[in-house]
Order: structure tokens, then C-alpha cells, then sequence
């Protein structure tokens, strides 16, 4: 996520510190006339600079010493004409205004009309400005009124308004650029931290692991289950299975469920004999198996 947002602040800031093309402004060097005017900036629009040029005095056309009418560029679209007030066109500062990619004049300019030789020397004439300027003079307040293909001279702001624009745009991407560089870090630095105290918290356990010492395994299991003192009668029993902790003695040719009653002591193998009493539950089928021995010791105390 940081990644794609770093790439699309940085594809901001390019594209917003990028120009949109080379600019370039037609000084007073470039002749007089028009066909000299247009080999002084053909290099420039070749290139594809916006070449603007103000109209401060007419301009002669005067297209003719140079050869037919065909060799008259029509791909001005990079050029942009502008016609301050009072100040009259000429034959070719109006052919500059229909040529032109961009015209703007002031209200109080003054639009040449264009004479049947400036037209036998232009391309068509197919443009609504064109068109509009064949018929007869008019001033720049009427060609902007007509809304024929001309701009107002200095009520056309988007320029500026867009540097503007790109200044703004730049100075904000490079502020989230920088905050993003920032959180960025911060984010870094914690983590780090984190994983050294997590790998000093291992260390220290591993070490106090080895310093303590094992403690003894735990005694085997007993074999039987502890019942307390033997009551009652005793009878004597054979073993019929293991009884580790419960198992089944013979006794008068019947097999009753035992269980050892010393749990301290190896249980005897199947085939010893035992002496087997009632369990002390009143309810309980399962009868308490003794060592032999233990019979013999009671008879002797009797």
C-alpha cells in the first residue's frame, strides 16, 4: 500500500513539474513582412514550440516574392497570434489571425479585411474567421461577439491560471511526499525495536532454560488401587489374569472380578494364589485382592 501510494504522489509530481510543451515568443528580428516572418519561426514550429507573436503595427503580406500561394504554411496550430487595441492588422497580420492556431485580439483592435490577392495566396478559405474577414474590416469586439474562432486579448487567463494551478498541485504533492517519507520512518523504527527486545526476551528465557535445573521423573504409576485396611473374611483365589489394577480370580470354579488392593507391591502372575476379600462398598461386585501372606499373618495373631 505504501508502495503504490509512493508511486502515485511521485507520478503526480512529474507530470506536474513536466511543461506541456516548449514556448517560445517571436521577437522583432524576425523581418518585416510575412513570408520572412514565417521562415524565422519555422524551425521553432517544426519543433512543435508555441511561438506567440503581438501584433504591434499592420503587417505587409506580400506572400507573392517568395512564389505561389501554395508555399504559404497552413500547420500553424503552434502559433498564437495576439492583436493588442488600436492597432490595425494589415494584409498580414490578418492572414497571421486566420492561419494562426490561437488568435487573440483586443475589442478596440482593428481587423483588416483580406483583399482577393492575400486569398488567391492563402489555402482555402473554409474557416467561420475566414469567411467573416472576406466580407469586409471589423473590429475585435465583433469578431468576439461573432464567436468566429477569436479569443478576447487579456480575458483569456487559463494560462496563468494553470501555472498557477501546477504550482499549487506541486507544492502539495511534495508536502504528502515528505509526510509519507515520515510516517514511513516512524513506521521502521518501532518494529526494529520490537524485534530486538523480542530476541533478547528469547536469549534471556533459552539461558534461564539451561540454568534451571531438571527436575526428577515422576514415580512409575501404582499397580493396583489403594483400599485402605483389609476387612472382613478372607478366602483364598487363584489368578486367573493380571490384575494391573483389575482383573479376575477363580474362586470355588467361578471368576469374580479382583482388583489389587496393594498398590505398592508387583500384582502377582496369573496362577498365583491370593487372598481376596469383599469390597467395603455394599454394592460393589469387584473383590479386594491381597498378598497370601497376609492371611497367614492374621491366623497367626488369632
Amino acid at each position: 500500500m505504501r508502495h503504490t501510494l509512493f508511486t502515485v504522489l511521485l507520478f503526480g509530481l512529474l507530470i506536474a513539474v513536466i511543461p506541456a510543451g516548449p514556448a517560445a515568443a517571436a521577437g522583432a528580428d524576425c523581418g518585416k513582412n510575412f513570408p520572412t516572418r514565417l521562415g524565422c519561426w519555422q524551425d521553432a514550429l517544426d519543433d512543435g514550440a508555441v511561438v506567440t507573436f503581438t501584433l504591434n503595427k499592420p503587417l505587409g503580406f506580400d506572400a507573392g516574392q517568395q512564389g505561389s500561394g501554395a508555399a504559404v504554411r497552413g500547420d500553424l496550430k503552434n502559433l498564437r497570434v495576439q492583436v493588442p487595441a488600436d492597432v490595425h492588422t494589415g494584409q498580414g497580420g490578418t492572414a497571421l489571425l486566420i492561419l494562426a492556431g490561437r488568435a487573440l485580439v483586443d475589442r478596440d483592435a482593428r481587423i483588416d479585411r483580406l483583399d482577393d490577392k492575400t486569398l488567391s495566396e492563402l489555402p482555402a478559405c473554409t474557416s467561420d474567421l475566414c469567411k467573416a474577414l472576406k466580407k469586409s474590416s471589423l473590429s475585435g469586439g465583433q469578431l468576439i461577439d461573432k464567436k468566429v474562432g477569436v479569443a478576447e486579448l487579456g480575458g483569456d487567463k487559463s494560462t496563468d491560471h494553470t501555472r498557477v494551478l501546477l504550482i499549487a498541485l506541486t507544492a502539495v504533492l511534495l508536502l504528502l511526499l515528505l509526510a509519507l517519507l515520515l510516517a514511513v520512518r516512524r513506521s521502521r523504527t518501532p518494529a526494529v525495536a520490537g524485534v530486538t527486545e523480542s530476541r533478547s526476551e528469547e536469549t534471556g528465557a533459552e539461558t534461564t532454560a539451561r540454568l534451571r535445573p531438571v527436575p526428577p521423573a515422576p514415580a512409575p504409576s501404582s499397580y493396583g488401587r489403594r483400599v485402605g485396611p483389609r476387612t472382613g473374611p478372607s478366602r483364598t483365589a487363584v489368578v486367573r489374569t493380571a490384575l494391573h489394577p483389575q482383573g479376575y480370580v477363580e474362586l470355588d470354579h467361578v471368576l469374580y472380578r479382583a482388583v489389587w488392593a496393594e498398590p505398592d507391591r508387583t500384582p502377582p502372575v496369573p496362577g498365583a494364589y491370593v487372598e481376596v476379600t469383599d469390597a467395603h462398598e455394599a454394592d460393589s461386585d469387584v473383590l479386594y485382592a491381597f498378598p497370601p501372606a497376609a492371611r497367614h499373618h492374621a491366623r497367626g495373631t488369632s
